[in-house]
């Protein structure tokens, strides 16, 4: 099940980020990268190259429009809102992580 996307402001109206599957595969497909190794999916939270940020962002939003390019929403991304941008990738990848076991015994 995907939780709830994310929603930030991108050329001049609200878009929703949505990391599911088809995000992680437009994703791979563009860069070459797996969201599944570990090293990779670290770097969502550390920083990643602006090539990536840009693939990413694209992969998150093509589900609403299969007509985006990677040109089109990298022309969204600037120093106004790059950091916006970038955590609201990091809370969309953190929604589509399975939740953490409950490990307490008492359950």
């Amino acid at each position: 099940m995907v939780r709830p996307e994310v929603e930030v402001e991108l050329g001049g109206k609200v878009r929703r980020l949505r990391m599911d599957l088809n995000a992680m595969c437009c994703f791979q497909e563009v860069t070459g990268k797996n969201l599944f190794d570990s090293e990779v999916a670290s770097s969502i939270s550390r920083g990643m190259t602006p090539a990536d940020l840009r693939a990413l962002l694209w992969a998150c939003l093509v589900h609403e429009d299969k007509k985006l390019t990677i040109e089109q929403v990298g022309g969204w991304i600037g120093s106004d809102n790059m950091l916006e941008v970038a955590q609201g990738l990091s809370g969309a990848f953190a929604n589509s992580m399975p939740p953490p076991e409950d490990t307490d015994p008492k359950g």
